[in-house]
């Protein structure tokens, strides 16, 4: 059977500003509602990068 690798991209990280994250929130198995709540000190036109959406994203669900 074959192992399937997980793999990095050199690709540049994704960078959306608050209502598009908000907008794509099922992308990172999150709700509209928590990805507003994590996003919420964030202006609206600031670019945020897809990694500090996932951290703000778990601090807001209880993690870490």
């Amino acid at each position: 059977m074959a192992v399937r690798k997980e793999q990095k991209s050199d690709a540049p990280e994704t960078r959306r500003t608050k209502q598009e994250w908000i907008e794509s929130a099922a992308s990172l198995k999150a709700e509209r509602f928590e990805m507003a709540g994590a996003l919420f000190d964030v202006k609206e036109n600031d670019l945020v990068a897809e990694g500090d959406v996932k951290r703000r994203l778990v601090r807001y669900k209880g993690g870490e």
